[in-house]
């Protein structure tokens, strides 16, 4: 004669069935694992300077990163010097995250630096050349004019445009000649092309677009200031590879 089971069993014996199944399907749940956090390169300019050694050609400088110059130690250091047409100078970071560049510079010409991790990139770092094996770190001309972004505009592959604030915090009217290209060989170009005032407590949007003609991958572009006080700001502009 077949057994009935009450509710109550019937209860029971559903509970250890699915605590059981639980344990069974439980070893085949893969829990996800979170994502490493991506970091940003940082470049120390602390530990950066000019190498005092005797180069082949004039004009000619050994720009070094001492180890822990480059965080993480990899990629490359991209060098600019802002006071000439000449390309980016590219030199590998070492495992110790030191680095030596080969630079054409002389004594007052700025040098932008920033290291390049894939398509990450450290904010740019500016070192002026203060004598033949001496640097100084260069702070912003007129601080009470503020870019937003402040010194990099990065594009996405596709291009398109992208607006850089102009923001004056200054007592007077700030005069800025039309923005201009370092090198214009990449496919940037920019708006207004008239130069312009931005009065006291006032702002101003530079348009930068990423849709014209040019092999490089980045350039960089000048706000030159000729009043109250003549000087520059410069934004480094970059598409991927």
């Amino acid at each position: 004669m077949a057994m009935r089971m009450t509710g109550g069993q019937e209860d029971r014996r559903g509970a250890v069935v699915s605590a059981l199944l639980a344990v069974l399907l439980g070893g085949c749940v893969v829990s996800p694992q979170p994502s490493p956090p991506v970091r940003e390169p940082i470049l120390d300019g602390g530990l950066v300077g000019v190498v005092d050694a005797v180069m082949p050609f004039a004009d000619q400088i050994a720009l070094e990163g001492k180890p822990g110059a480059v965080t993480p130690a990899e990629g490359v250091i991209v060098v600019t010097n802002l006071d000439t047409l000449d390309a980016p100078v590219v030199a590998d970071v070492n495992p110790d995250g030191s680095f030596t560049a080969t630079v054409l510079a002389r004594t007052e010409h700025v040098l932008r630096m920033q290291v390049k991790q894939g398509e990450l990139r450290s904010e740019p770092a500016d070192l002026r050349l203060a004598g033949p094996s001496s640097t100084e770190k260069t702070l912003d001309h007129l601080p009470c004019l503020e870019l937003t972004p402040g010194a990099w505009v990065t594009f996405e592959a596709d291009g398109g445009a992208r607006d850089v604030v102009v923001r004056s915090g200054c007592a007077e009217d700030v005069s800025i000649e039309a923005p201009r290209l370092r090198r214009g060989a990449a496919p940037f170009s920019v708006g207004p092309e008239a130069p312009f005032v931005v009065p006291p407590g006032g702002s101003t949007v530079v348009t930068v677009r990423a849709d014209g003609d040019g092999d490089e991958r980045e350039d960089v572009l000048f706000l030159d200031v000729t009043a109250p006080e003549p000087g520059r700001r410069a934004l480094t502009l970059t598409l991927p590879d």
